[in-house]
C-alpha cells in the first residue's frame, strides 16, 4: 500500500473533485494506534471539492468505502478537507 495506489483509487470517484491528496504519516509515527503496524502510510488527507454540493456525510461515506482495503491493510486516519 502506498500513497500512489489511494490516489488511483480516489481518483475514480466522480461525485466531487479530489484536488490533493497528501502524505500525514510521519507526523503521528509514535502514535500508539500505529506502533504494531506493517505499513509506513496510516494518515492521509484528502482534499475535496463539492461540485455537486452533496452532503457531508454522503462525501464521507463515499470516500470510506472506496478506501475500505486500505482500511483493513492498515490506513488509521482519514481527514477530509471538503471545499466548496
Amino acid at each position: 500500500m502506498n500513497i500512489e495506489d489511494i490516489k488511483k483509487h480516489l481518483l475514480t470517484i466522480s461525485q466531487f473533485e479530489i484536488s490533493n491528496i497528501i502524505d500525514n504519516s510521519f507526523k503521528h509515527k509514535h502514535h500508539a494506534g500505529v506502533l504494531n503496524t506493517e505499513n509506513d502510510l496510516t494518515h492521509i488527507e484528502i482534499h475535496i471539492i463539492n461540485k455537486n454540493a452533496l452532503k457531508k456525510v454522503d462525501i464521507h461515506r463515499v470516500v470510506y468505502e472506496k478506501l475500505d482495503l486500505f482500511i483493513k491493510q492498515g490506513l488509521h486516519s482519514i481527514e477530509i478537507k471538503i471545499l466548496n
